[in-house]
């Protein structure tokens, strides 16, 4: 009998040697350790959705499933059943996942369930059958031109062209679709996701396929949320009725999986996993307020025009008064910001206003803890608005200590003014590292940049998973865009390409 022990491989053995009478050496890996890709995948997460881990941990799941080569195309990339009371921000996964692959919230396919209740609905998914009304011929969408594939197609909300149309600015070719109430629609609208769910495809009304292999699938539902609710406000029969009292996360869970037993088993043994939302910690509230002002002040740079910028300045007591005006439910601040924020500071800058807000002044909003309005104060010429650039967020990790100066910003403003289609060409960008993390953590800063600060249309993406490691991006632009990267990317390597040899979105092997 032999045995096979696991070690650590010593420095100067090499991967495949055996040592004279032994087997194979063998090294254990650490699955629970995260690489720093993940880490900074988790850490872009945690600052868009705050307090539910279980939907942090799909999202790596998700990534994962996505990156694998090896995973099973036959299903689709992943189902999640997301269960919770109304307006928790279920939805707001599948927002932060499309932002997080595509660089847009809104790049997902969005699905009101109810509106299937009625099996006479079920055309605009199906798709009309050949001479009925709404009938297209089936077309190839790899073939088409991209100007048409922007297009939407209004044959069904599901083909394949549509999920590639919301996404069509991304060099990433996942989709995500989410199904919202899932429990109130219609029974032809079960079986049509079961088989899709079943099988990864489903055959449409003109014959067309529609692939969901590479879609991740996100259904929201309020199952078992009214049980909950009734037993929290003591309306049960028996001793304890009438007694108001708040369930545990664990209570809320049993109730949800007792709820899920209407479905039939082999639809639950389709779902990769139920998630109940947690009810959030007064510290996760108040971080919610923080994420949700950040947007808005966001607006400043993205809405503003060069030279009307201006620093807004939301202060603790003012987001203490916010998340009070909210009745502490995160479900109404936005209603509340635009009540209390946005409207003022409409006042603030109507052109006709004689003390309008100028460019580069600060506005700090304050809240004196009685009264029921916030406190607008403007200091002249005192905001710090030089780290903005025209219209653009700040990719995650700048800083005014390494954002580019006033100079670079409007250098690039005028670059990307005179930016014309006919003087618009297509080009390799290339970048290099030594290791594959390396080429993993820094492709996604450059990618952000080329598409969001130097304004390039990113038409392709690929990635050498072995030495040597390297990204190639291939773009359209003008010469004075590349020239700035360039110039400001000296580590880059920049060709011009023939049109003939870009394809746009190719299937990944």
């Amino acid at each position: 009998m032999t045995s096979t022990t696991e070690t650590k491989r010593g420095r100067g053995d090499k991967r495949g040697e055996t040592k004279k009478g032994m087997g194979p050496v063998f090294e254990v890996v650490d699955l629970e350790a995260q690489s720093p890709a993940e880490e900074a995948f988790g850490e872009v997460f945690d600052s868009r959705l705050i307090g539910q881990p279980e939907a942090r941990q799909i999202a790596l799941d998700v990534r994962a499933r996505y990156r694998n080569p090896m995973r099973n195309k036959d299903y689709p990339l992943g189902i999640y059943y997301l269960v919770g009371k109304s307006r928790r921000g279920k939805s707001l996964l599948a927002q932060v996942l499309a932002h997080m692959f595509h660089g847009d919230k809104s790049a997902l396919t969005r699905i009101t369930s109810e509106d299937y209740y009625d099996d006479s609905q079920m055309m605009d998914l199906i798709g009309a059958p050949p001479k009925y009304v709404g009938y297209r011929a089936p077309v190839d969408v790899k073939q088409m031109k991209a100007e048409r594939l922007a297009q939407v197609d209004g044959y069904s909300k599901v083909t394949d062209w549509n999920r590639i149309r919301v996404r069509i600015n991304s060099s990433e070719t996942i989709d995500i679709v989410v199904l919202e109430e899932f429990s109130k629609s219609g029974k032809d609208f079960f079986k049509f996701w079961m088989e899709v769910f079943d099988k990864g495809r489903k055959v449409l009304g003109n014959g067309e396929t529609a692939d969901f292999s590479n879609t991740v699938f996100i259904l929201t539902d309020n199952l078992g949320m009214d049980k909950v609710e009734k037993e929290e406000e003591g309306n049960t029969i028996g001793f304890n009725s009438g007694v108001k009292k708040t369930l545990s996360h664990d209570e809320i869970e049993a109730i949800v999986m007792k709820e899920m037993k209407r479905f039939p088993p082999e639809f639950r043994n389709r779902i990769d996993q139920i998630t109940v939302y947690r009810e959030l910690t007064a510290q996760e509230t108040m971080q919610i307020v923080d994420i949700q002002v950040a947007q808005f002040s966001d607006r400043i740079v993205e809405q503003m025009p060069r030279g009307e910028d201006f620093e807004l300045d939301v202060q603790l007591s003012a987001r203490q008064f916010l998340l009070k005006e909210a009745e502490e439910d995160v479900a109404n601040l936005k209603r509340t910001i635009m009540k209390h924020i946005e409207v003022p500071m409409g006042r603030m800058l109507d052109r006709d206003n004689p003390e309008k807000v100028l460019g580069g002044d600060l506005v700090r909003v304050s809240w004196d803890g009685k009264s029921t309005k916030l406190t607008f104060a403007i200091a002249r010429g005192e905001g710090n608005v030089d780290t903005n650039i025209e219209g653009l967020k700040r990719y995650l990790g700048d800083s005014p200590e390494n954002m580019k100066g006033l100079a670079f910003q409007r250098r690039l403003a005028k670059v990307r003014g005179t930016v014309k289609r006919e003087n618009m060409k297509d080009w390799s960008v290339i970048l290099k590292a030594p290791t594959l993390d390396e080429v993993m953590s820094e492709g996604y800063a450059v990618q952000h940049d080329l598409k969001e600060l130097y304004g390039l249309k990113m038409l392709n993406m690929s990635v050498n998973y072995e030495a040597p490691y390297m990204v190639v991006y291939v773009v359209r632009g003008t010469k004075e865009q590349l020239d700035m990267v360039a110039s400001m990317n000296p580590e880059l390597e920049i060709k011009e390409m023939s049109r003939a040899l870009v394809v746009v979105n190719p299937k990944k092997s």
